[in-house]
């Protein structure tokens, strides 16, 4: 068998600085539910795919899998004033009917609903969307 060097070694790499399942919540500032829900489909990747039953049990994901998407949540424009009543962070709004979590997470990284990023909260647990807009993207889907 023969291995590319490039590939090999940043495997490696990654390997030496992949960051464990139970830790992923608190780098990526969300809940534990938040994080196995977009583990299950498939927003998060660990580095080496699951294969069975039982298979979870020691998952690591790619340190710079991870801050890939923090840099996605940072290049949220920043909220700059004071949100409205009907402004709220996601985990909130998704519990107030803005739609399935990762449904709104992932319509935010699109770009299909407007989102802001809270400057003095960190990761995903920055997010900050307009309720009536995620609503009226539910509906008209």
């Amino acid at each position: 068998m023969v291995f590319e060097a490039a590939k090999t070694v940043s495997l490696i790499e990654s390997f030496k600085t992949a960051v464990p399942l139970l830790d992923v919540p608190e780098y990526l500032g969300s809940s534990k539910r938040q994080v196995e829900i977009l583990y299950r489909v498939g927003m998060v990747k660990p580095l080496v795919p699951r294969t069975g039953r039982g298979s979870d049990w020691h998952v690591v994901f790619a340190r710079q899998h991870l801050d890939d998407l923090l840099e996605e949540i940072c290049a949220l424009p920043e909220l700059t004033y004071e949100p409205g009543e009907n402004f709220h962070s996601l985990a909130y709004a998704c519990q107030r009917g803005a739609g399935p979590f990762e449904e709104v997470f992932a319509g935010i990284m699109a770009g299909q609903i407007p989102s802001f990023r809270h400057p003095e909260k960190s990761g995903i647990g920055a997010i900050f969307i307009d309720v009536d807009s995620a609503l009226e993207m539910k509906m008209s889907a």
